[in-house]
């Protein structure tokens, strides 16, 4: 019975994950199988399958790249795309649920602002870098945990919001903790995708190898010898910190401590598939600019002179990541893509001309 009733949902994502964009949808069918059966096998491993399809990968590392340079090795970084990855490829419905974002939404919680300043802090780490953020957030939601009259909904919320910036291990913790005190059959849903996610980071075959600073180092020294380090910019903000509540908090682990930890257990560095794409072009690229990335060019062509330059300033050092040599695979019962459905008659193509914009003000 239990082969029997995974295999059908399995056997359909199996089937319709070989169309073009239908791989995050046929893996929601493979998280649904894991809702009901944790340690279905088949089920993760077709996950993955779904994810290696090379369409999907170059369509991931180009929405990537535009927000963040693949020669950008940070570790900060890499957790970045990792959320962001999460973010395109989850069908979870309850991302965008306005009645679970309720310290934002509604002023009432009573911990709505111990949960924003946590969150403000993982944003730290997430943008920054800052990982010392991490552990003074969880001082936070330790306290806001303690506090809350609603533990269900405060417990979902920190869940979700590590697992929105990238922070699996944390959200699989919290999220855990939610299903082991309530049943939660929605939230198992998200445990199980999180936690896959969390077992999975090492290979998902659009992220380019986690690294430790040094390729961006050496490409900003091309770019920008005069940019801050990150370390820099780190100490400037905790410097901001002084009199502020949030400096009553601190990390829960001595930073002494930690660097022990840390030295007595080295982190391995972690890689991608060395099968399905091949990152050596990354350690020769000669930080010089280049030709501009298909997408820049695009979106240059589209804007009109004086915003197209200036894209193309800013992405002089953004690489062009090329198309699969094979056809995308189209699902043939699904109508074709008809772009003036969506902007009616006019051309797909037509640029914004804004010199004539200028020529109003």
């Amino acid at each position: 019975m239990f082969i029997i009733l995974a295999s059908c949902p399995l056997d359909r994502a199996r089937e319709e994950g070989q169309w073009l964009a239908y791989q995050p949808d046929c893996a929601a069918l493979c998280f649904e199988v894991l809702a009901l059966y944790p340690d279905h096998q088949e089920a993760s491993e077709l996950v993955y399958e779904l994810f290696c399809d090379e369409w999907l990968i170059y369509e991931n590392r180009v929405a990537l790249q535009r927000l963040i340079d693949e020669w950008d090795d940070r570790p900060s970084q890499h957790r970045r795309r990792l959320a962001l990855s999460l973010r395109y490829m989850s069908r979870w419905d309850g991302w965008r649920d306005e009645r679970e974002d309720f310290p934002l939404k509604n002023k009432s919680s009573d911990v709505a602002d111990l949960l924003n300043d946590a969150k403000g802090e993982l944003l730290e780490a997430y943008c920054l870098g800052d990982e010392e953020c991490t552990n003074v957030a969880w001082s936070i939601f330790a306290d806001a945990l303690k506090l809350t009259n609603n533990p269900r909904k405060t417990l979902l919320w920190i869940g979700k919001t590590y697992a929105d910036l990238g922070f699996f291990a944390d959200a699989v913790e919290a999220l855990a903790e939610l299903c082991s005190r309530f049943n939660e059959p929605k939230v198992k849903r998200l445990l199980v995708e999180v936690r896959w996610w969390r077992d999975n980071a090492h290979r998902i075959p659009w992220l380019p190898p986690r690294g430790d600073g040094a390729l961006y180092r050496r490409m900003m020294s091309h770019i920008d010898p005069s940019a801050p380090t990150d370390e820099e910019v780190i100490k400037e903000i905790r410097a901001r910190r002084t009199g502020k509540k949030i400096s009553l908090y601190h990390p829960t682990i001595d930073s002494s401590l930690a660097n022990l930890l840390a030295s007595a257990i080295p982190e391995e560095k972690e890689s991608s598939s060395p099968t399905l794409i091949d990152w050596s072009f990354l350690e020769k690229d000669d930080g010089q600019p280049g030709e501009p990335a298909d997408w820049v060019k695009k979106g240059a062509k589209m804007f009109g002179k004086r915003m197209g330059n200036d894209m193309l300033e800013r992405h002089r050092w953004t690489r062009n990541i090329p198309p699969p040599s094979t056809p995308p695979r189209y699902n043939p019962d699904e109508p074709p893509f008809d772009p003036s459905e969506f902007l009616g008659d006019e051309d797909f193509g037509e640029t914004f001309d804004d010199d004539e914009e200028d020529d109003d003000l």
